[in-house]
């Protein structure tokens, strides 16, 4: 098992249209077969909104806009009782300029009603369900404390907060 290194900055993308959010099936890394939010590391050399608009780019081919900085998530990944990973999520709101998906090499992109997000719980992340409910559609607070523990495929929520 790795050494835990410093927290990873990561951004995530809210892109919503006509009330429906695109979200990706994961193909690779921990969240495997599991929806989420489409994003990704930033680069050293980039700031926040152009990281958020250039992951949309490289997943989805659909150039967009940056519309607003919606908050941060620290999360926790623990695995056989160790933290693992420690993620940065800064979560943000972008507007497409078209709405055609090209799926790339991380996952099959699709766009979801958010007036029907609480029925695809159990197939979305468990914290990235929570970013979407609780920081997107309910507009609640913009930073929480996240702890997800991995066994095997399963990805459990200890803390939300």
């Amino acid at each position: 098992m790795k050494e835990l290194e410093l927290p990873l900055a990561v951004v995530i993308s809210a892109l919503i249209k006509d009330n429906k959010i695109l979200l990706i099936k994961r193909v690779k890394g921990d969240y495997v077969g599991l929806l989420g939010l489409p994003g990704g590391k930033i680069e050293k050399d980039e700031h926040l909104s152009e990281a958020a608009t250039r992951e949309i780019y490289e997943e989805s081919k659909i150039k967009a806009e940056f519309k607003s900085y919606v908050g941060i998530v620290s999360e926790h990944l623990i695995e056989d009782g160790k933290i693992t990973n420690h993620f940065l999520l800064h979560l943000c709101e972008l507007e497409p300029k078209t709405t055609k998906i090209t799926n790339g090499v991380e996952g099959k992109l699709e766009w979801f009603d958010l007036d029907n997000i609480q029925n695809m719980k159990n197939k979305i992340i468990p914290s990235d369900f929570l970013m979407i409910e609780k920081m997107i559609v309910n507009k609640e607070k913009n930073y929480y404390n996240c702890v997800l523990e991995k066994s095997r495929d399963n990805h459990t929520l200890k803390k939300f907060e």
